[in-house]
């Protein structure tokens, strides 16, 4: 009978099914069951008639269905659990690059496939499986949720599969000695004490050591598997491209508000993935800092979650992160390091019936350290060279040639060829967004691909005309003598003044359009776009783009 049921085991079949619906559970299984007549053939299409996914995300909690097959009766089957171990494995696996490629035996070329683990677990063998029968066999359902996280490899159009394994574990008979007996088998000799020797010594006053032997030798675990065991074999599945639905970065930037705490003010990007037609909602977007607090900007008179987006869309978080000088202190050199953990809640809308949920969440690092001199700038004025020429001089009779050549080129191709127009409001509250539209138009006479970055002036203040006064010593040591010297670089104690008294600039204006690129604007072609900042003082604000 032992034999008969591992041969039994040995036939079965491990199957793993992905519903379309997002809630799809057991209770739902258990439901197109019972509306089916009491046949076990449509007790089986009951259960391999169920949608399928077409696609899988990545950050996605999914719900997957885990089936086993094999010939004979369920009811069996319910008796074996406690003696059945199943584990299912989510990979990722796709082209690692575009550009490795290798030279098969064939003479083509192909690209290494390289594969990650992106989740694991086993099936909780508390959870009660739906029982289904069949004429030709039962099946045994169990439910399984799963997180497929991002694979550690970049890959090139990745794919997910879903690979279940499960082993068969003999049931010991009943003249087998029970597993739960302390007591040792008769006739087994005791192992050596081995700290016997020091039972003498005086220090111990008359305790006994005792130290078996058994505890120091090397436990060997065998690799496998024996008569008692029997592992069942996996039904090989299609497996399904995977894309990332949404995408999100985080830049810093100084607070442009004085206080005794410092502050940063942390751009959270998230863009949607161009690669899909669906709509994606955002649920909630949300920053903690350990050793302080995050507050979230936008609050309030921007954005209101939840709220769905297009495909391709970004959109722009802000929150101030404020650290605390009395908490989370591991030594002098990271005080003002702090831990920041953020997560992204969204929900893909591909019908009424499959949402999937997506959840983004990792942890970073922010430096809340400023520089030593943070408005120390170029080279003063009395470093620099009083004749400065823009080019080397050139003979005669290339100058001719060089201007009708710079002269046509100018006709062609007027500085960059591309000319842009700025259009901004009126009026600019301060702590409410506004925008610049922009349009551009391609005036030369080839493709122009553009990256607009705009970057704030910070106000240098005065420290510019302290730089560009000479040192004292020098100075009065070059009239004293007569003689033409080189200004010095800095005298120590001026530039100790100067970082002392120096302040730190800050961040006046804040750009929400963190990264605009127009790609192949062909010659005589325009381009519309916009530009989102944030003012937070007022005053006349510049910008360098």
């Amino acid at each position: 009978m032992a034999g008969n049921k591992l041969d039994l085991m040995a036939q079965a079949e491990l199957q793993v099914l992905v519903p379309y619906a997002t809630d799809f559970d057991l209770k739902d299984l258990e439901a197109r069951i019972a509306s089916n007549p009491n046949d076990g053939r449509d007790q089986s299409s009951a259960l391999f008639s169920i949608p399928s996914r077409k696609s899988l995300y990545f950050d996605e909690h999914l719900s997957v269905l885990v089936v086993l097959n094999k010939p004979g009766g369920a009811e069996e089957l319910q008796d074996w659990l406690s003696y059945l171990t199943i584990n299912l494995e989510v990979q990722a696996f796709g082209s690692e690059s575009r550009h490795s490629n290798t030279q098969g035996t064939d003479g083509h070329s192909t690209q290494p496939v390289s594969r990650d683990v992106i989740w694991s677990g086993p099936v909780n063998p508390a959870e009660p499986p739906v029982a289904i029968n069949d004429g030709n066999g039962s099946a045994l359902v169990w439910a399984l949720h799963c997180f497929l996280s991002r694979p550690r490899v970049r890959m090139q159009h990745p794919m997910i599969t879903f690979k279940a394994s499960g082993t068969f574990r003999q049931p010991p008979s009943s003249t087998a000695q029970h597993p739960g007996d302390k007591l040792l088998s008769s006739g087994v000799p005791a192992s050596i004490n081995v700290l016997e020797p020091l039972s003498g010594d005086r220090g111990l006053q008359g305790i006994t050591p005792q130290l078996t032997a058994l505890r120091l030798d090397r436990i060997s675990v065998p690799t496998s598997l024996d008569a008692t065991e029997q592992s069942i074999r996996s039904k090989p599945q299609k497996p399904f491209p995977a894309l990332p639905a949404i995408s999100a970065r985080v830049r810093y930037s100084k607070s442009g508000t004085s206080s005794a705490r410092p502050a940063t003010i942390a751009n959270l990007d998230i863009e949607t993935s161009p690669f899909q037609d669906e709509e994606i909602e955002l649920t909630d977007v949300n920053m903690q800092l350990a050793a302080g607090s995050a507050e979230d900007l936008c609050a309030g008179h921007a954005i209101s979650l939840p709220k769905t987006f297009q495909p391709r869309d970004d959109v722009v978080f802000l929150f101030r992160l404020v650290a605390n000088d009395d908490e989370g202190f591991e030594s002098r050199a990271d005080s003002l390091s702090r831990a920041l953990e953020i997560w992204v809640n969204a929900r893909v809308c591909v019908s009424d019936e499959c949402r999937p949920t997506i959840q983004m969440r990792w942890r970073t690092t922010v430096d809340f350290s400023t520089a030593l001199n943070p408005s120390y700038g170029g080279p003063s004025q009395a470093m620099q060279r009083n004749s400065r020429p823009s080019s080397l001089p050139l003979a005669s009779d290339t100058l001719a040639d060089n201007e009708n050549k710079s002269q046509q080129r100018a006709t062609a191709m007027p500085g960059f060829g591309v000319t842009m127009t700025l259009t901004a409001p009126r009026e600019v509250c301060v702590g409410q967004p506004f925008t610049w539209d922009v349009f551009l138009v391609n005036r030369s006479d080839r493709a122009r691909k553009l990256a607009i970055l705009v970057i704030p002036k910070r106000n240098a203040g005065d420290h510019q005309s302290r730089l560009s006064k000479t040192s004292v010593a020098s100075t009065a040591g070059g009239q004293r003598q007569g003689i033409d010297h080189a200004d010095a670089v800095m005298d120590e104690n001026r530039l100790y003044g100067i970082q002392k008294g120096n302040s730190q600039d800050a961040v006046r204006i804040v750009c929400l359009s963190t990264d605009v690129r127009i790609g192949n604007l062909n010659p005589g072609f325009c381009h519309n776009t916009e530009l989102k900042f944030l003012p937070l003082s007022k005053g006349i604000l510049q910008l360098e783009m």
